[in-house]
């Protein structure tokens, strides 16, 4: 098996490179379609034009666009412009080569590494769209609640499928009553529609005992990043400051699949 994890390696890195576009394109259309402006459907966006450069609009030729060897020979730069390219492009490709390696190890070639592959994907894109934009489209949290369902129908996730569809519904409507009382006393959002799907997909993924734990952690989690920034970068949070919560919801689902597929028994006490 480990003579095949080098291909598999690198299968992640070029889906990795891909993922880059989504996560850059995506949020570009639907902006778009918020403001009603006439545009090419989403998949026609992200297959065309090739890669460019954000900051200079040149196409980037292909030497400049190996994954992670590209970016690291580049110094994080654009070789015409010299602006800076975000180290995210890295992070991402790196990430991706590791969720293919560990579906890999872990289930071999097999639908079962096929299934954790594109859910691990989904939680990637969404954590950083969301972490950049401020969206969770519909099309990946509705493609995520899906697959949590598919997955403990087909028993692929150790939940069974009545406790997942139960994970998903208190999930969207836990957040959903939060936010209406929000707004009732405030009269603003406290959190994104996005936030509701992207909650229920990760109830429907994990079961509904795991929402109290995954809601409890990621405010920890939003909490510390929050005391973290004031610290050290000097920015100050108000109460209307905006702050991506879905970064921390799926930090925080991560870490309750640790607890529960990778014998990471933190909560098992609960659980």
């Amino acid at each position: 098996m480990m003579l095949y994890l080098i291909p598999v390696a690198l299968l992640g890195l070029i889906f990795g490179s891909f993922f880059n576009v989504v996560i850059y394109r995506t949020p570009i259309f639907l902006e778009g379609k918020l403001n009603k402006k006439k545009q090419p459907s989403l998949l026609k966006q992200l297959t065309w034009p090739a890669s460019f450069c954000t900051n200079c609009k040149t196409k980037i030729k292909w030497f400049d666009n190996i994954p992670i060897l590209s970016w690291l020979s580049l110094k994080g730069r654009c070789r015409l412009c010299h602006k800076t390219i975000k180290i995210r492009y890295c992070i991402v490709e790196l990430l991706t080569a590791l969720i293919f390696s560990y579906s890999f190890l872990k289930f071999g070639f097999s639908y079962t590494a096929i299934y954790w592959i594109a859910l691990f994907s989904i939680l990637l894109l969404l954590f950083f769209i969301d972490s950049e934009t401020f969206y969770l489209p519909d099309i990946f949290t509705f493609t995520l609640i899906l697959l949590a369902l598919v997955g403990s129908y087909l028993e692929i996730t150790q939940i069974t499928f009545l406790d997942s569809l139960i994970g998903g519904l208190i999930g969207f409507f836990v957040l959903y009553a939060t936010n209406f009382l929000y707004k009732t006393v405030r009269n603003t959002d406290g959190f994104g529609a996005g936030d509701f799907k992207l909650l229920a997909g990760l109830g429907a993924w994990l079961g509904w005992p795991s929402l109290l734990i995954i809601i409890g952690i990621s405010s920890v989690l939003a909490l510390l990043f929050i005391s973290l920034m004031t610290l050290f970068m000097k920015r100050k949070y108000q109460r209307n400051t905006m702050l991506p919560f879905g970064p921390f919801l799926i930090l925080s689902g991560l870490i309750m699949y640790a607890n529960t597929y990778i014998n990471f028994r933190l909560f098992q006490a609960y659980l």
